[in-house]
């Protein structure tokens, strides 16, 4: 009898330790699947195939589930930064695909029109889409409905914050510091170059002129991301306080701070301010034909233009919007070849 009970005890516990067994076996599967997970899909030639999925919070805090691995991406801005990450997407905004500075690397991407035409997104059928925070809901929800849509800030961060941002959604980190390490390279050989072409207290001004009647006159975003932070010359007065009193964007003269993060671009500006503004050179931007036939034009007409230090010394550069104008990686990257270029010699 206690034979029989030891016998039906003995097999009452190993059921217990067995069932232990699978639901601690089930709970790691479950755990695991919160952060990579398989669904069935089609390829766009029909075919059935597994993709490994993973959790993603984006720029605006949602949390999406994101292909591990995405094989078709669309974007509406970071053509340039996927390109700087050796991935060319399916499919990108009209404006993006504009650039001369990207001959050559855009050849088989589809354009999606500028805003964004929703059909030839679907069309392209993608496994992700990248865009920013500036997509209107309404297209972000059409977005959303044919693949998982992932916003990456335009306007929070420089240049290679949204690198990094662009990377940590393809799974591409490493790639993206790669990058910036090679340009901040590229950097300092350039302020080597430059050494014995500026005097120590030399000032830089960079305006934009745009259209008939639109003066701009740049921060250390942009266009100034090049002269400014990565070549480090001076910018005038005016510009070194607008940057000190930015709240996001710690200014030391002659040194810019690490954090990537401002508010300050530019501020349109009236002719009248020339004399104030200008430092002892100038970098003038010349958006396009219509700029040149306009703005430009009344400003070289004026005699505040005239007067200029910087004009009566030929301490003038005039520069086209491609690339300078556009903010992405190998824009920048670009720019500051054309820029060692630019200052190794006096200008015409």
């Amino acid at each position: 009898m206690q034979q029989r009970y030891r016998l039906k005890w003995e097999s009452t516990l190993c059921l217990v330790v067995l069932l232990m067994v699978v639901l601690s076996a089930c709970g790691n599967a479950a755990s695991n699947n919160q952060t990579n997970d398989k669904i069935s899909t089609n390829d766009p030639s029909g075919q059935s195939k597994m993709v490994v999925m993973r959790e993603y919070t984006d720029a605006t805090g949602n949390k999406i589930s994101i292909p591990a691995n995405p094989q078709r991406v669309v974007t509406t801005q970071y053509l340039d930064a996927m390109l700087a990450l050796g991935v060319k997407p399916a499919g990108a905004a009209s404006h993006l695909l504009e650039g001369d500075y990207l001959k050559g690397k855009i050849d088989g991407v589809a354009d999606i029109g500028n805003p964004t035409n929703v059909e030839k997104v679907l069309e392209l059928q993608p496994d992700l889409i990248i865009t920013t925070e500036y997509t209107t809901p309404e297209v972000k929800e059409q977005l959303e409905k044919i693949a998982p849509t992932v916003v990456v800030s335009f306007g929070e961060g420089d240049v290679f914050e949204q690198l990094r941002s662009v990377a940590a959604v393809l799974g591409k980190d490493k790639e993206a510091e790669q990058w910036i390490a090679s340009f901040n390279k590229k950097a300092e050989e350039g302020r080597k170059k430059l050494i014995g072409k500026f005097k120590k207290d030399e000032t830089v001004t960079i305006y934009m002129a745009y259209d008939k009647n639109v003066l701009r006159v740049y921060g250390a975003r942009n266009v100034g991301h090049v002269i400014y932070r990565s070549l480090e010359l001076n910018p005038p007065e005016y510009i070194r306080q607008k940057l000190a009193k930015d709240p996001r964007f710690n200014y030391v003269y002659e040194k810019l701070a690490k954090d990537p993060r401002f508010n300050y671009v530019y501020d349109v500006i009236s002719m009248e301010k020339l004399p104030e503004l200008s430092g002892d050179r100038i970098i003038m931007l010349v958006y396009d034909e219509a700029s040149k036939d306009g703005m430009l034009k009344q400003i070289e007409q004026s005699a505040l233009w005239r007067n200029l230090p910087a004009v009566k010394n030929r301490k003038v550069y005039f520069i086209k919007a491609d690339p300078w104008f556009t903010y992405s990686p190998l824009a920048v990257d670009q720019s500051l070849d054309e820029a060692v270029k630019m200052f190794s010699v006096d200008p015409k």
